[in-house]
């Protein structure tokens, strides 16, 4: 049992949901600061609107929004209700990695490359970059879950192929699983940059795209999930696409973002990656 029973179990919860809440509200911090090449520790946190400085009081992840009712403290202007609901999301995935993982190292890391995604989802929406700071902790945690599964099932958590140098002498080669994952993402996602720019004439997707692809096939493998998280992806993409023309916010040959799309993507594959893969599989791929 992974929460005990009574009190100590809403205890338990409420603590995980506090930390991840917590980590939520620094991570508004890196969406806002990365970007802009501003230390993410220093000066302290402040009203956009008057330029107070924020004390433990407006600081408190989701409760100091409720309580203040999304308003500043000092000069009682509105401030965007995205601060709180990154504060939930990441409260929310903090206990998502723990009862899909258990007490285990990769739960922690499967949070943190959540978090490295959703502060993608919100710079690549907000100003149209991928900083290469998360790409990096994504695909770190890609290989650290691998050594993980290298250690704990042997050579069957590599990738493993024959080669034959003649009718009698062959022998087997092993490749982790996180860098050929990685060189396939990659690979992929520059192929289709590669023919989307001669079809359209214009670049189709930028190197961001192409990294995060990378740093995904690091944590997925090459297999059918990082396939899973392609397909995904792209009809995500679609959909929003779809959705965006209609409601007339962009035309025809506007250029829409990819990255969020890729990180929401990776975020449902990597909690619930075992249940999406012969789901997806099963409808566009028949074997």
């Amino acid at each position: 049992m992974l929460v005990p029973p009574g009190p100590a179990g809403v205890a338990l919860l409420g603590v995980i949901f506090l930390i991840g809440a917590a980590v939520g509200s620094f991570l508004n911090v890196v969406i806002f600061r990365l970007p802009r090449g501003e230390s993410l520790v220093s000066p302290r946190s402040r009203c956009l609107s008057c330029g107070a400085d924020l004390g433990v009081a407006d600081l408190v992840p989701v409760f100091s929004y409720i309580g203040l009712l999304g308003r500043c403290r000092h000069c009682k202007r509105r401030y965007s209700s995205r601060y709180m609901l990154v504060e939930l999301f990441s409260g929310g995935a903090a206990l998502a990695a723990f009862y899909i993982f258990g007490p285990t190292l990769n739960a922690p890391l499967a949070f943190i490359a959540v978090c490295a995604l959703v502060v993608v989802f919100f710079i690549d929406l907000d100003h149209y970059i991928i900083p290469d700071e998360t790409v990096a902790i994504i695909a770190g945690v890609g290989v650290a879950l691998d050594i993980l599964r290298l250690l704990q099932q042997g050579a069957g958590g590599a990738v493993l192929f024959d080669e034959r140098l003649s009718s009698s002498v062959q022998y087997t080669v092993v490749l982790p699983r996180s860098l050929v994952g990685m060189a396939v993402g990659a690979g992929l996602f520059v192929a289709i940059a590669f023919v989307a720019e001669r079809v359209f004439k214009r670049p189709g997707m930028g190197w961001g795209d192409v990294k995060l692809a990378g740093a995904m096939g690091a944590i997925l493998g090459p297999g059918y999930q990082f396939l899973t998280y392609f397909l995904l992806a792209v009809v995500v993409g679609a959909i929003v696409g779809v959705i965006c023309m209609i409601a007339g916010s962009v035309g025809r040959r506007d250029y829409i973002p990819f990255g969020p799309m890729m990180a929401a993507a990776g975020i449902a594959m990597i909690y619930f990656g075992d249940v999406l893969t012969p789901i997806v599989m099963s409808r566009f791929i028949i074997v």
